[in-house]
């Protein structure tokens, strides 16, 4: 028995944290498998049933806890027994959650192919839609990803190897929470993602005096290079260039800040002609929008309703705040007037052409 099944012996949170890991979680389990193959004239009830059942299992861990902390002071209660059927149902329910969630991956049940979405403007999509996106770009990405929930489920499987299977597990699991956390996913999906990243947290607790003694005992044992000051300015160095590199290249990309965004042009002239508004259809040098971007790029797009790179034109401008545009032999100068929040006037050469432009500020969702 080690020093933190000891407190569990004698405080009652700890108790009831492993009661509601191991509770809550199994129940929330058996309603994440059980749930979906419900009949559909039964969906409207799946929710409803579900926050019930999650609710009485609540209730169930925080009562459980308090009895069980109560027959214990009477020394009527063997404790230790209890926290080994906790902990392995903790264990086995966090393992056949991930099982499922990595068959689901290597099997393409998860983050398959969605074909509405990839017809979709991307400013169109929620973050759940985005982030099904990005992962079902890459098959070798998920099963990757699988194999980790796989594998650290199994080591989960074996008390010899928990600590390992954890250690595998938690990153991942963390990088999901966020994921659903800042990509608005769900709450049913991010409830469980915590409760899965709370479970595999407190079996790592409860070897936290060994994972202590093991960074404590393998120290570097190398020799070390140079006296304590060259070592520290080293130290320093290592942090100090890097942040005054970042100011440096922040502050010159954004003097350009304020023209940042998505332009729509109002109206073009070229040699003192005005290009017709349907004019990008048989023209593509015929641009319905500007696209100025960070990292000196600029995108001219004919078409107004979407962004078509085969189309599109990309440039790379370096801003100057001159009077006097630079003159350079692959330089396409273009002078900027009447530059307000929302609108600007453009005048350039571009090839043997004089060109000038009206913008128009639009909103990033435009």
């Amino acid at each position: 028995m080690n020093s933190t099944e000891t407190q569990n012996n004698t405080k009652w949170f700890p108790k009831f944290t492993l009661s509601f890991l191991a509770i809550v979680g199994a129940i929330n389990t058996a309603l994440f498998i059980i749930l979906p193959l419900l009949p559909y004239k039964l969906s409207q009830f799946v929710l409803p049933t579900g926050f019930l059942t999650l609710g009485l299992a609540i209730l169930f861990s925080i009562g459980f806890s308090i009895y069980w902390h109560n027959k214990e002071k009477k020394g009527t209660f063997n404790s230790i027994k209890y926290i080994s059927w906790l902990q392995t149902l903790l264990r086995y329910w966090i393992a056949f959650l991930l099982f499922d969630f990595g068959f689901q991956k290597i099997f393409e049940v998860n983050f398959n192919t969605s074909y509405h979405i990839n017809d979709s403007l991307i400013s169109a999509l929620n973050g759940q839609e985005l982030t099904w996106k990005y992962y079902a770009f890459s098959y070798s990405l998920a099963v990757i990803l699988a194999l980790f929930q796989i594998i650290g489920s199994f080591l989960l499987l074996f008390k010899r190897t928990v600590l390992l299977g954890v250690a595998i597990l938690l990153p991942v699991i963390v990088n999901i929470v966020l994921i659903n956390v800042f990509y608005s996913i769900g709450p049913v999906t991010l409830f469980t993602s915590v409760l899965i990243t709370s479970g595999l947290v407190y079996l790592l607790l409860q070897r936290k005096l060994e994972i202590i003694n093991i960074f404590n005992q393998y120290k570097n044992t190398l020799p070390s290079i140079g006296n304590n000051s060259t070592r520290s300015i080293a130290r320093i160095l290592c942090i100090i260039i890097p942040f005054l590199f970042v100011i440096y290249y922040n502050y010159d990309v954004h003097l350009s800040k304020k023209y940042f965004g998505k332009w729509k042009v109002e109206s073009m002239t070229r040699n003192g002609k005005l290009i017709a508004e349907n004019e990008w259809t048989k023209d593509s040098l015929a641009w319905k929008t500007i696209y100025i971007e960070e990292r000196g790029k600029i995108y001219y797009c004919p078409n107004p309703y979407m962004y078509v790179d085969s189309l599109s034109i990309l440039m790379k401008y370096k801003y100057d705040n001159k009077e006097k545009n630079p003159e350079k032999p692959d330089t396409i100068p273009v002078q900027i007037n009447d530059f307000k929040d929302k609108s600007m006037h453009w005048k350039m050469i571009f090839y043997k052409d004089t060109i000038q432009m009206e913008l128009k500020k639009m909103n990033p969702e435009q």
